[in-house]
């Protein structure tokens, strides 16, 4: 009993020192494959394709949440697509373009290719939770 207590009066002095981004992956088709999603701190991140942090999931229905905990206050991007032939890669068409779902945070979408990070970038403070959406599309 004296564990919990600890940890409510802990969180009742606002003694966190991390911040935590939670993302709630929607338009997953359920059954099909895995869900798989990039945490990036930065837009050069991004680019040398060097994400902080990884999540994948079964695509058990048509949602999927994400949690990534203990982040230090700072702007974080989420890039995630749907693996349906589970091969661990981003299936691509012609011209790169993506051939599986895929989806930014904050439900970003780029004009002629993918948003840029500051598009899709989500503030976490040094502590509290930070949400965002991203909403798969093919």
């Amino acid at each position: 009993m004296i564990a919990p207590v600890t940890l409510l009066a802990l969180a009742a002095t606002g003694t966190a020192t991390a911040g935590e981004l939670r993302a709630t992956v929607r338009n997953v088709k359920p059954n099909q494959g895995k869900v798989m999603v990039a945490l990036f701190d930065s837009a050069e991140a991004q680019k040398a394709k060097a994400p902080r942090a990884g999540y994948f999931a079964a695509a058990l229905g048509t949602e999927v949440q994400v949690v990534f905990p203990d982040l230090p206050a700072g702007r974080y991007g989420l890039i995630a697509f749907q693996d349906l032939d589970n091969n661990g890669e981003m299936a691509t068409g012609l011209f790169g373009i993506p051939a599986e779902p895929h989806g930014f945070s904050r439900s970003a979408r780029g004009s002629f290719g993918p948003p840029g990070f500051d598009d899709y970038a989500v503030a976490v403070g040094a502590s509290g939770v930070a949400t965002t959406e991203i909403l798969l599309v093919e």
